[in-house]
């Protein structure tokens, strides 16, 4: 059976996707770099076959697939896919812990990842499950030692609560203490 035909929409994505490439490309010329597709593919984690077919909106985009373009080009999903950008932003929420809120701390919005923050997502996704493991141990440690628990002044560990100005005590006056030393 063959494919479906992409959307206007998702030619559109494309689109966008294609204009990011091509200007990689050119940044990479400019700094002597090797700028192919088939080097480009290399850091996507694709075959060049498939990344041409994504970029001349042949195959449609999905979040995991747009998520190695976003970091392989240095921007964001939403750059070039509102929709996928707002799919992976459902994937988040789906993945938050029992109490959390969207946007809140703790929450996750991977179409808001730096990259670093992404660079450490697709790491951690490569690792073997002992090595994931050990990772979360490592991470659950350090974020034990370095942020402060969870209170009801703080809901939040790792940001700051609203600083509150420390009430000064009552000034004695002074009548009252000289006449108490005489």
């Amino acid at each position: 059976m063959p494919a479906l035909p992409l959307t206007p929409e998702q030619k559109a994505d494309a689109a966008r996707l294609k204009q990011l490439f091509q200007r990689w490309k050119a940044d990479r010329r400019a700094q002597g770099l090797q700028s192919s597709q088939d080097t480009f593919s290399d850091q996507v984690g694709f075959g060049q076959s498939a990344v041409s077919q994504y970029l001349n909106g042949k195959i449609p985009l999905n979040p995991a697939a747009a998520a190695k373009f976003s970091k392989a080009l240095g921007c964001q999903i939403s750059d070039f896919s509102a929709t996928i950008a707002a799919a992976a932003s459902e994937i988040g929420e789906a993945v938050l812990q029992p109490g959390q809120e969207a946007g809140r701390a703790g929450g996750m919005d991977i179409t808001e990842l730096s990259k670093l923050e992404m660079q450490l997502v697709l790491m951690f996704r490569e690792l073997h499950d002992q090595a994931k493991d050990e990772v979360i141990s490592l991470t659950n440690q350090l974020h034990n030692s370095v942020l402060p628990a969870r209170s009801a002044a703080n809901p939040y560990p790792g940001v700051p609560a609203p600083k509150q100005k420390p009430t000064p005590a009552p000034k004695a006056s002074r009548k009252k203490t000289e006449s108490a030393e005489h």
